[in-house]
């Protein structure tokens, strides 16, 4: 029987996301657009239910309440993370006490095994484990039947009304390979009302074109929570049209939810579909995804596209350890590395950006195995980016599990969570919580403290550039490794001959890992830089720009300490130009072309280091000049944003140089070259015909060989 709109059961959706930056740019909510068109598929739920608008942007719990819940709410459903977790559960306390809401919790963060959940909130009536669009809808058909009655609905555990204890039932669904059963929020028109057609927005949308992995990592929620390590797949035909929704409606950024893009042969031909979508609309502009893993033939085909387009900053390369021990532990040792390192060689050969990903503090890491993991790294010819997360502890991973623990004696921390790149919260906001890892049976909290100076140095002075080019030059003609040149300036840098980098480099970090142990959050707000929360080697970098003379007067005397006197002098008119050369390739916010003048080949020799093609240091007259340099006068929220956070995946933290640009033009011209393309070809023509022609380029030849 349909009820009358004014009898209807009011059912509200709660998805709170972060806000990036001043501007109030924001994701739509995936799963409550999710569970809400697949409910309206089923004809009793969409006659008797009355489904209101999303509330998914933060605020006070008594704002949201206030603001949005403007009928009675008889149902509140929550997908909860742990950006999250705290405001909704304030906020569903207040719909309990004040209307007697029933209140389903989900999402990542919610516990599949919930009985001390529901004991610590008494007013959580349902906690939805795992996928939820099946059990989400028997939930609204069983409150039309009885409103209390929960029991045998698979991924479902719910509070018994009678003795009010928790009941888990463990009846698991029929499990389909076919994901176009449930309707697409965007097809479907969910998202309509919050961008009308021709209007302006700030919404970013989270896509998935399939659920599951088939790695078993402890520390991953994909692998052990979702129940979901065999694939489940939309049709290309729906990925497809939602891609096109996309496009319709100018939305520039896409992130992919999928576990592991590249590892299906239909995943490049999404690919296409987001170039061709992009030449003929303009959007998306940007596609971020997670890589697949072992599969490197087909990724760097994937990627080269997505990179020849601009829809990808740079590729991820998520090693998260190189220590033999620790991937056995984590349950990640049939991830083979050597298809990491065949993707970087590519990539390298090609100029294409690539950053590989660590997690510092997984269990069975030493502070031996990990600086040695690193060092490998560096030696391997990263050219762009090693990030380095802290390990954290998410629910519903093995990693959490207590037997885990204490098998591996792994201790944590409860830290502030202040995302990196969001705005900062209002001061009456509530304050989320994240969990990393500071102690494991194999790392001690000194040795952690250790790590995070040695790893916050290796992400200044590599991947921010700042000692990159003396890096290198040390590697390659003195052999001192990158690992011995980052750990030499921690253990050596000291406070009377080196002042700014033991005070701006050493101190900060030892005070960050302190503050952390405290409770602080990991990001850094620094109002003076930037609106938005940056990550600690942000920071040091910034402090750095404003001062590079003082900065490579201190890393000189370093140098020379390193070395020893002998080579120093008789290598240091060569040594020289190498931190001149460093020097002008670092950005500054009033920079300006600047021409240097040199008396060997530094701009060709330090190019080629990270190919095949090796080049001798030689006497060689010559002048370079940075290029398509920006003058931000004073406005530093506007260079961090431009040139630090939008151009650190990208490889283009560092002033371009005209002869580097040369080289590269000679690079695409080869690219041209494979594909019969002609040098008087159009740019707009030349991308169709990249298009149309680069994925179906199989062969891959080293720039060594072209250049014979």
């Amino acid at each position: 029987m349909k009820l009358q709109e004014k009898n209807k059961i009011n059912i509200y959706f709660n998805e709170y996301n972060l806000l990036m930056g001043s501007g109030g740019v924001t994701y739509l909510p995936l799963v409550s657009g999710i569970l809400s068109a697949n409910a309206k598929k089923n004809t009793r739920i969409k006659q008797n239910f009355k489904f209101h608008p999303f509330v998914f942007k933060p605020d006070t719990a008594e704002n949201i309440v206030n603001n949005y819940y403007k009928t009675t709410p008889h149902i509140a459903s929550f997908s909860i993370s742990m950006w999250n977790e705290q405001l909704s559960l304030k906020v569903a306390k207040i719909l309990k006490d004040k209307f007697n809401t029933l209140i389903i919790f989900g999402g990542a963060s919610c516990p599949h095994h919930p009985t001390d959940y529901f004991e610590k909130y008494p007013f959580i009536d349902i906690a939805i484990r795992a996928e939820g669009e099946d059990a989400f809808n028997q939930v609204l058909l069983r409150y039309l039947a009885s409103k209390n009655d929960f029991s045998k609905i698979a991924n479902v555990a719910f509070r018994d009304k009678k003795s009010k204890k928790c009941i888990i039932n463990y009846e698991k669904n029929n499990s389909t390979k076919d994901l176009d059963m449930y309707p697409s929020p965007f097809l479907s028109g969910e998202y309509d009302y919050l961008i009308p057609d021709g209007k302006d927005h700030k919404y970013q949308v989270i896509i998935e074109t399939n659920r599951g992995c088939p790695f078993l990592c402890t520390y991953c929620y994909w692998g052990r929570g979702g129940n979901t390590t065999k694939y489940k797949f939309h049709s290309l035909e729906r990925v497809f049209a939602e891609i096109e929704w996309i496009a319709s409606k100018k939305i520039q950024y896409i992130l992919n939810a999928d576990s592991n893009f590249g590892m299906h042969r239909r995943d490049i031909k999404i690919a296409e579909k987001l170039v061709e979508t992009k030449l003929k609309t303009g959007y998306p502009d940007k596609f971020r995804t997670t890589w697949g893993k072992n599969t490197s033939e087909q990724i760097f085909k994937i990627a080269k596209m997505l990179h020849t387009h601009d829809l990808e900053k740079g590729i991820t390369l998520a090693r998260q350890t190189n220590s033999e021990e620790a991937l056995k532990i984590v349950k990640r040792d049939n991830i083979k590395l050597e298809a990491y390192s065949d993707l970087e060689r590519k990539f390298n050969y090609l100029q294409i950006p690539v950053y590989a990903e660590m997690i510092m503090g997984l269990p069975g890491e030493t502070y031996k195995s990990w600086i040695d993991g690193l060092g490998s790294l560096l030696d391997s010819n990263i050219n762009n980016q090693i990030f380095i997360y802290q390990a954290q502890v998410y629910p519903n991973t093995e990693l959490n599990e207590a037997s885990y623990r204490e098998k591996y004696k792994i201790k944590t921390k409860k830290i502030e969570l202040q995302e990196t790149h969001c705005s900062p919260k209002e001061q009456e906001w509530l304050n989320e919580y994240e969990e990393i890892v500071v102690e494991t049976s194999t790392m001690t909290v000194d040795d952690w403290k250790k790590r995070n100076l040695f790893s916050v140095a290796l992400m200044v002075l590599h991947s921010f550039k700042v000692g990159f080019y003396v890096m290198n030059y040390l590697s390659n003609e003195m052999k001192i490794s990158g690992k011995d040149f980052i750990k030499f300036i921690c253990d050596k840098a000291n406070k009377s001959k080196h002042p700014f980098i033991y005070t701006n480099v050493i101190k900060r970090i030892e005070e960050w890992s302190n503050n952390m142990l405290k409770g602080r959050g990991r990001p850094i707000l620094d109002l003076k830089y930037s609106d938005v929360y940056l990550d600690i080697e942000t920071v040091i970098f910034l402090e750095i720009s404003e001062k590079y003379v003082l900065f490579y007067k201190e890393l000189k005397d370093l140098v020379k300490n390193l070395i020893g006197r002998d080579r120093w002098e008789k290598n240091f008119e060569i040594i020289n130009e190498i931190f001149m050369y460093q020097n002008l390739r670092m950005p500054r916010i009033n920079d300006k072309d600047t021409k240097l003048n040199l008396k060997y080949n530094i701009s060709e020799y330090l190019l080629y280091l990270g190919s095949n093609q090796k080049v001798k240091l030689e006497k060689c007259e010559n002048s370079i000049q940075t290029v398509n340099t920006k003058n931000y006068g004073t406005n530093y929220w506007e260079f961090t944003k431009k040139k630090i956070i939008w151009a650190r995946k990208s490889d283009k933290i560092k002033n371009e140089i005209d002869y580097d640009n040369k080289i590269l033009e000679k690079v695409r011209k080869m690219e041209r070259d494979k594909f019969n393309e002609t040098d008087e070809l159009g740019p707009e023509e030349y991308k169709i015909k990249m298009f149309d022609k680069l994925h179906k380029f199989n062969k891959y030849d080293s720039l060594e060989t072209k250049r014979r």
